[in-house]
């Protein structure tokens, strides 16, 4: 399994241990998405699309996943206090504290 696709297993399935209860449908493609995403920024520690494309573990062309992410983030149904702050919460709570004493 290569580091890609295991790093994306990883944030994906925290993702949804996260959920209160079991994704389904379109909670469930977004989740995959957003791990995507996540997977992407972490392996190419970059947020430009193209490079996040590039370590984004998936089965599609690299073009294929810069489209699918940019719908992603263009739709209007991805709020940041359902889709970002619920994990940005959880992340801040899961570091240790001198991390985050600026």
């Amino acid at each position: 399994m290569s580091d890609n696709l295991r790093r994306y297993c990883d944030i994906h399935a925290a993702l949804r241990k996260l959920c209160r209860h079991e994704p389904k449908g379109n909670h469930a493609r977004h989740l995959t998405t957003l791990a995507l995403l996540i997977s992407g920024i972490v392996g190419s520690k970059k947020c430009q699309l193209t490079a996040v494309a590039t370590k984004a573990a998936s089965g599609s062309l690299r073009e294929s996943r810069i489209k699918r992410l940019t719908r992603w983030l263009q739709n209007e149904r991805i709020t940041p206090e359902v889709y970002f702050l619920p994990y940005v919460q959880w992340l801040l709570e899961s570091l240790p504290r001198v991390l985050w004493c600026w």
